[in-house]
């Protein structure tokens, strides 16, 4: 089954999707760490950008871009240390776990490989007992 939403539908969802997940210091569970609302809220902001372009909204689209990239949120990394710092299973999980948790918990923006390894390092360093 295949959902058509308006351009407009589908910008007032993404920014609900967003005030959801990262508008309180506490996030929200279990949408928080769900994979699968992670993936449908990337699946929607490459809608919009992908529908903006067709319709020939170039500076829209090129806006939803900037707005995706990790490296310009501030409170949101702060959500995601303090969030992903906390969880039990943090410590026994491999490197690259670590790294898929972390792409679930930024979505939906883009962090890059090095920004989710650095954010990996903040949160073993947060977690590590103070001498």
């Amino acid at each position: 089954m295949q959902v058509e939403l308006a351009l407009e539908e589908l910008t007032t969802l993404a920014s609900a999707l967003v005030r959801l997940k990262f508008g309180e210091d506490e996030p929200p569970e279990p949408y928080f760490g769900s994979p699968m609302l992670a993936e449908a809220h990337r699946r929607i902001i490459e809608s919009i950008i992908q529908e903006s372009r067709q319709i020939g909204a170039l500076g829209p689209a090129a806006r939803w871009e900037d707005w995706q990239k990790w490296s310009s949120r501030i409170d949101e990394k702060r959500i995601v240390v303090r969030y992903a710092s906390s969880l039990s299973e943090w410590g026994a999980w491999s490197g690259e776990q670590k790294l898929e948790v972390l792409r679930t918990c930024t979505a939906p923006f883009v962090a890059s490989d090095e920004e989710l390894r650095d954010l990996r390092n903040q949160i073993d360093a947060a977690r590590r007992p103070c001498r």
